[in-house]
């Protein structure tokens, strides 16, 4: 009796030799790319009208958002240099600049009670993840942990509604 080979039979320990190009892709001539790189900052920035600082503060039209002693982000007139509001988040106090520009009053005050809601549920992250450390007792390590779930839950809420509005508000 015959054994039975196939035709095609293919060896598994065969060596293929991947594909080699015959040309080579031509690299983009530096002075291309800063060309393409001023037009494209060019277009943002007639976009979004935010300028950004080299100390990280922001200027928005008429208004500009710094970092105040108090570690918050301090909405200040470029003129009068007055303080307007204070905000945790440095996107809450652009979105809050563009609100203040366009005198859109309620959504300026929207803007304050959600970044205050989430600092304050930030803030009650901290607090909670540290008791938790130093809970001895399983009921009130159970508790804590509710809480900070629970604080952890409005904290990511909180932010995801201000990413959503700061989209809105600039894209």
């Amino acid at each position: 009796m015959k054994k039975y080979k196939p035709k095609n039979k293919r060896t598994e320990h065969a060596i293929v030799k991947p594909a080699t190009r015959t040309t080579t892709p031509k690299k983009p001539r530096a002075r291309v790319v800063q060309e393409l790189a001023a037009h494209f900052e060019h277009d943002l920035n007639k976009t979004l009208q935010l300028s950004i600082q080299p100390d990280g503060s922001v200027v928005y039209k008429n208004y500009i958002i710094k970092i105040n002693e108090l570690g918050s982000w301090g909405l200040y007139n470029i003129q009068s240099k007055h303080l307007i509001d204070q905000y945790y988040l440095k996107t809450s106090a652009v979105m809050a600049a563009k609100a203040y520009n366009n005198t859109n009053l309620e959504k300026f005050f929207e803007i304050k009670q959600l970044d205050q809601k989430y600092w304050a549920n930030y803030c009650d992250t901290l607090v909670y993840k540290h008791n938790i450390k130093t809970a001895k007792e399983f009921d009130r390590y159970m508790i804590l942990l509710n809480k900070l779930e629970h604080t952890e839950f409005l904290t990511g809420h909180y932010k995801e509604q201000i990413s959503m509005m700061f989209k809105w508000s600039f894209v």
